[in-house]
């Protein structure tokens, strides 16, 4: 009996979301603002009133209130567990159960994109374990939790853009995608030039329906920096890194670029001696390539964006979603790989596979054993990384 896309979607998800509570048992997080957050709100609040001295990404915003400059997705998430468990349990747990449930999502996705089932599994094994979308999910403090968050519904934008689904619902899913990480609003233009293709519309119709899905989230958004900040501008981070010296440019310069590059391509781990566990992440960062080898295909996946619309529309997604990015002051530390890079690992992971299985007469039957090779490396320094830091400290 051939099992349907859509059950196999939900066992690959039960199975990473299974895999990530577990790994995650009994590991919680001091940064809880998303479980603080959510428990105020089933109190009727949107702020805390209180700062902890640890929690250094609260600001007053109003007498006897101290609000959030991160975005409040994490934070609904964990509602359902906020008025049962402890702030932090709440928080990490909401984290790894979107996390694990990505890969079901993701998996969906990529069967709608055209990769034959064997590819699809692998892509979303990769994401889900090899990448450090794990690490993240599992530990869960709200930086990771964001990304954890994130990635649920941008998986889902992806899979109905791919399988050309209305631009409104596109667009509905980016915009809550964003209320965890802004910069995935970026891709918005690229996912309507994947499910115009996919429906042939006029791409102008396909967009104009994907910002129409985005637009009340905007509206939510903006609402909500009134509410903090009296302002619709987003004005907390401004706020929170005047006069530091990672700054100097504001907040977005090309000037950052450098340091985002190195970051991202060329920052090693440490070799520490004495230990098992000889290969430390370093907290500041460390090359994506050498966190995930499979993604190294990617670079295969350009090549064919020029005969295929398809493909050029993921590779322009990965780059809109990863510009503010790497024009951003800091690398994103502290952090396990290029954290960042899950702000596009949808479009990434469908990249690689492309790189891998695509050729001008279709998807081959079977992924290269090189690639599964590289998906195994990937599986093996991502599994190592997240016991070594969450279960042993094994951090520089």
């Amino acid at each position: 009996m051939t099992v349907s896309d859509r059950a196999a979607a939900i066992l690959i998800g039960a199975f990473a979301t299974s895999a990530y509570l577990l790994a995650g048992l009994g590991l919680t997080t001091d940064y809880d603002y998303d479980g603080r957050l959510a428990a105020a709100l089933l109190a009727g609040r949107w702020w805390l009133d209180a700062a902890p001295p640890w929690l250094n990404e609260l600001l007053p915003c109003g007498e006897g209130r101290f609000c959030i400059v991160l975005p409040p997705l994490p934070a609904v998430l964990a509602l359902p567990l906020a008025a049962f468990v402890s702030t932090s349990v709440a928080q990490v747990i909401a984290s790894r159960v979107a996390g694990g449930a990505s890969a079901g999502v993701l998996y969906y996705g990529l069967r709608a994109y055209g990769a034959p089932r064997l590819h699809a599994l692998v892509g979303a094994l990769l994401s889900a374990f090899g990448t450090t979308l794990f690490f993240s999910s599992v530990d869960g403090r709200a930086w990771y939790a964001a990304h954890a968050a994130s990635m649920l519904f941008l998986a889902a934008a992806f899979a109905v853009a791919a399988r050309g689904g209305a631009g409104p619902l596109v667009g509905a899913l980016l915009g809550i995608s964003a209320l965890a990480r802004l910069p995935v609003a970026a891709a918005a233009p690229a996912l309507a030039l994947l499910a115009a293709r996919r429906r042939a519309l006029p791409y102008r119709r396909a967009l104009l329906g994907v910002v129409l899905g985005i637009l009340p989230f905007g509206l939510i958004y903006v609402a909500y920096n009134v509410a903090r900040w009296g302002t619709p501008l987003d004005v907390g981070y401004a706020r929170l890194t005047q006069d530091d010296v990672f700054f100097n440019h504001g907040l977005f310069s090309p000037l950052y670029l450098p340091r985002q590059l190195y970051a991202m391509f060329l920052a090693p781990p440490d070799l520490v001696g004495g230990t098992p566990f000889f290969l430390r992440p370093r907290w500041e960062g460390m090359s994506l390539f050498l966190t995930t080898p499979a993604f190294l295909w990617v670079f295969a996946g350009l090549r064919r964006m020029r005969r295929d619309v398809a493909v050029a529309a993921i590779v322009a997604a990965a780059g809109l979603a990863l510009l503010p990015d790497v024009l951003y002051a800091t690398t994103g530390f502290q952090q396990f790989g290029y954290r960042r890079s899950i702000d596009a690992q949808p479009f990434l992971v469908a990249l690689a596979l492309c790189g891998d299985g695509l050729a001008r007469g279709g998807w081959q039957r079977w992924p290269s054993a090189l690639f599964l090779a590289a998906n195994v490396a990937s599986l093996a320094m991502n599994i190592y990384a997240t016991i070594a830091i969450t279960r042993f400290g094994y951090w520089q």
